[in-house]
């Protein structure tokens, strides 16, 4: 094999031969091909990691970040409190009855639905649940628990109000929320519409409320309680007497 003037003076910089020499070159190159083929499979694997993220893989700080939300916004919500009616009252007592704390969302979710059925009564909406939403590129696609549209025979745009079931985690809720939120709104884009959008987030027994406008500024609510129904109801008709107005 030949010798070359590099491989004569690494061997006299490192005292050895230039047969050992050689051999010990190709065993560097080695392995620094070896480094390049790890990082640039890693890189590949981040991308397709990336390119298979939905709104579950997010959490609020990572939605704000991506969405440069950060810092969102206090929403202090003017409301009119509206009783619930009896039914009401009675099912969601009966609900509570068969709904252990830390359960999973989907008995959260009964909850929800109650509250929301209750809400919609003399509005011109439809309530979805688990529906899809794609607006074309991760991470804006995934299934969101509760969507909400004007009232028609198919799930299409435009979309109001999109909301999550969780057991605890509100800023795992809200982040998954907040990113269905952009989803929706560029969809609705898609098709013609530029609205703000609404989001829910909630335990069953404790709700947030959160607006996304066109012009990318976060708004959320404070806490309330399932054992404040009238300050839910009153919210939830201040959000869909809006979604009717746009």
């Amino acid at each position: 094999m030949k010798v070359t003037q590099d491989v004569r003076d690494y061997a006299a910089k490192q005292g050895m031969d230039e047969q050992a020499a050689l051999a010990a070159g190709m065993a560097e190159k080695a392995e620094e091909f070896k480094q390049a083929g790890a990082g640039a499979m890693e890189n590949q694997q981040e991308q397709i990691i990336s390119a298979q993220e939905t709104f579950g893989n997010y959490d609020l700080t990572r939605a704000l970040e991506l969405l440069h939300l950060f810092p969102y916004e206090t929403w202090n919500i003017p409301f009119h409190t509206i009783a619930p009616s009896e039914a009401l009252t009675i099912n969601l007592r009966r609900a509570e009855r068969q709904i252990t704390t830390g359960s999973n969302e989907w008995d959260q979710r009964l909850l929800m639905e109650l509250v929301f059925l209750e809400a919609l009564d003399h509005h011109n909406l439809r309530m979805w649940q688990e529906k899809q939403l794609d607006a074309g590129a991760a991470p804006f696609r995934g299934k969101i628990d509760f969507a909400f549209t004007p009232y028609q025979a198919r799930f299409k745009t435009p979309f109001v109000v999109v909301a999550e079931a969780k057991k605890e985690d509100f800023e795992q809720g809200w982040g998954q929320c907040l990113i269905a939120m952009k989803a929706a709104q560029m969809i609705n884009e898609q098709t013609g519409y530029q609205r703000e959008l609404f989001g829910v987030v909630s335990t069953g027994r404790i709700w947030e409320f959160g607006k996304y406008t066109p012009d990318n500024r976060f708004f959320r609510s404070e806490p309330y309680t399932l054992g404040q129904p009238e300050i839910i109801l009153g919210i939830l008709d201040v959000i869909f007497i809006a979604c009717e107005q746009k």
